[in-house]
């Protein structure tokens, strides 16, 4: 064969030849795979429900025919909802119910009781220390509400039990701290976790002056004096322990 017939027969192969190559094969892009828990971070938006054991020292006169000590115990009952995150930083407010009673004998025949429900607005601003709450948080909490007093005086010279049941202004202000125990450390986002806190402060409610009169029946013909106590003023110091879930 003649090389210039050699030349044309080899050239049109040779300039095939890169369009005929085929790129290497490569492997199907993998599907998404889950991504790992993200730790929860202390601005992270979450539910919290609360509960625990309220105890506050009450100096009024007043209070004095319903405790031998001054001592005024409570159970406390709330739920908050995290709504701004700032760094650190965090606010929450949500809804609170504390419920106690106390008792005593004046006279060595009377006994006296003295209940209180305490719904309040809990508003909560939170330092949150280190990365995904590994040491919880420090708070300020604020928690104006409304009071309901009910006071009895069981009086055996009266026909009939003294009482008297108010609704009266009522507001908190305290400090405390949250810690994590359950679990340490990282957690996923949809992972409950559990905490301990404790917190103190003073609450405040108003005054109201003690005026027990007779519960007699509707229509009774019975006359008969109440009795004067003074100015109630459910006002102190108080603490409060309680555990916590948060979601």
């Amino acid at each position: 064969m003649k090389p210039l017939s050699i030349l044309a027969f080899a050239l049109p192969t040779a300039l095939a030849a890169p369009a005929a190559a085929q790129p290497a094969p490569t492997s199907s892009p993998a599907p998404d795979s889950p991504q790992a828990p993200r730790p929860i971070d202390g601005g992270e938006r979450s539910w919290r429900v609360e509960a625990g054991y309220r105890g506050s020292y009450i100096p009024s006169y007043g209070y004095q025919p319903f405790s031998n000590n001054g001592y005024f115990p409570e159970f406390s009952l709330s739920g908050s909802r995290t709504i701004l995150e700032r760094g650190r930083f965090s606010f929450a407010c949500g809804l609170a119910w504390d419920m106690g009673s106390s008792g005593s004998v004046v006279r060595q025949t009377d006994e006296t009781s003295l209940s209180m429900q305490r719904f309040t607005v809990t508003l909560e601003g939170r330092a949150h220390l280190g990365a995904s709450d590994h040491w919880g948080y420090a708070y300020l909490r604020a928690a104006p509400g409304a009071a309901l007093e009910k006071a009895k005086v069981d009086d055996a010279a009266s026909p009939g039990p003294l009482e008297r049941s108010a609704w009266r202004f009522a507001t908190d202000l305290s400090a405390g701290y949250a810690f994590p125990i359950w679990p340490w450390g990282a957690a996923s986002s949809a992972e409950p976790r559990v905490w301990v806190q404790s917190e103190g402060g003073y609450g405040w409610v108003a005054g109201e002056d003690l005026a027990l009169e007779p519960a007699l029946a509707s229509g009774s013909s019975v006359r008969t004096a109440g009795v004067d106590l003074g100015t109630l003023a459910m006002q102190g110091g108080f603490f409060r322990i309680a555990a916590a879930v948060t979601f």
